[in-house]
């Protein structure tokens, strides 16, 4: 919802309608909590108090958050378990005509620390994701300028030291940057790739080579701070060792009638099982599976009607580990033309099966790509598994 509203006020066309049942929707889970579906969360008050917080910020820059509500969410203020809601709940109070608690819950907001070190709050947050949307809201509302600059400091740091990000993460440095970027000052550098210094008010960015990157050397030469950040791409020379945080996953080749499988001696034609297990040692609701296909094969839809083969028509060993997935909580399931996908919640010390049907089809010899997993919201929970090795298919 604060997408679209944005996007209304930036000039975008956005159907009346959907802006008017989101609006109801938001302002009946301000006035009525009850009706939220919060399906997991180790943290329930915690998590209803950031989804009103929420709602409240973005009616409220619509000027149609009931202060009475705002007031009474601010009551139950000790239920927040980051600063982001109360940030948001405490500009929404300024922005409906209460400046006392407005202060007092922006204030507060950055003396609290995100609570979930070992519990799972439903808001697809984290202390980067927050702390980002702390500083783009401060940003945007022109407040405590010293403590945008102190979370810019923290910010930077954060993101620097965090290899993997989720999309509510990247959306909200998107967000900070931008908002930091509309009032960036004049700047003064010199590198040692330019005779004359660089100097701008805006950010600049450069490609480099190889040779140029070792070589870049930058200095401030200004009197304000300057941020400089590097970007290196490229394709890795070998396949990356099996690793685990949180989560695990194991894959194993299988023919129809349920025992182990030699990927050597495939021919064109052939069905495989492949047996995915996946364990996490927490709670990860919302863990996402990519098996990636090598090229020689193809995967057998089975929620296609013509499909050519079937899983429930394969032997007891296949019967079991079917009867196993069912009993998985999947979200989503998707058989692309590449890889096999899944969303599903795996339950600390409850595996998961998932199992599909595939093809071998174009004789060759090819590498067989690691299975993944990682969780959506939290992406460095994630796990690469081991690879078969080659995979072979003859006529």
């Amino acid at each position: 919802m604060d997408f679209l509203v944005r996007a209304g006020e930036q000039g975008y066309s956005v159907p009346p309608e959907a802006i008017n049942q989101g609006n109801e929707r938001l302002l009946r889970y301000l006035q009525d909590p009850g009706m939220m579906l919060i399906r997991y969360s180790d943290n329930t008050q915690a998590s209803t108090f950031a989804a009103q917080a929420y709602a409240a910020l973005v009616l409220a820059r619509q000027q149609k958050a009931p202060l009475g509500a705002l007031r009474e969410i601010w009551e139950r203020r000790s239920q927040a378990a980051s600063g982001l809601p109360l940030m948001q709940l405490g500009i929404a109070l300024k922005t409906m005509g209460d400046a006392r608690r407005g202060e007092e819950a922006v204030t507060l907001a950055l003396n609290t620390p995100r609570q979930d070190e070992r519990q799972w709050i439903a808001d697809y947050g984290s202390s980067l994701r927050d702390n980002a949307l702390m500083l783009s809201l401060l940003e945007e509302n022109n407040l405590k300028p010293d403590a945008q600059n102190a979370l810019l400091s923290s910010l930077s740091e954060q993101a620097f030291g965090q290899r993997w990000l989720s999309t509510q993460e990247n959306n909200a440095l998107f967000l900070a940057a931008h908002s930091r970027q509309a009032s960036a000052g004049a700047w003064q550098a010199q590198t040692s790739l330019e005779a004359q210094p660089l100097s701008g008010d805006k950010a600049l960015t450069r490609n480099l080579d190889a040779d140029q990157l070792s070589a870049l050397e930058v200095t401030n030469a200004g009197s304000q701070p300057l941020w400089l950040r590097l970007d290196s791409s490229g394709y890795p020379s070998s396949a990356p060792e099996p690793a685990s945080n949180v989560l695990q996953i194991e894959r194993q080749i299988l023919g129809t009638d349920g025992q182990r499988k030699s990927l050597s001696t495939l021919r064109s034609g052939e069905l495989v099982l492949v047996w995915l297990t996946v364990v996490a040692d927490r709670n990860v609701p919302d863990a996402l599976v990519v098996d990636l296909l090598p090229a020689g094969l193809e995967l057998e839809n089975q929620n296609l009607a013509d499909s050519s083969a079937s899983l429930p028509e394969s032997g007891s060993e296949v019967q079991n580990l079917l009867n196993q997935m069912q009993q998985a909580d999947i979200q989503h399931m998707e058989f692309r033309d590449d890889r096999f996908v899944a969303a599903v919640a795996v339950n600390e010390g409850q595996p998961v099966t998932l199992v599909y049907l595939a093809r071998a089809v174009t004789p060759g010899t090819y590498q067989l790509p690691q299975p993944q997993v990682e969780s959506m919201y939290v992406p460095q929970w994630r796990a690469t598994g081991a690879s078969e090795g080659l995979l072979i298919v003859t006529p």
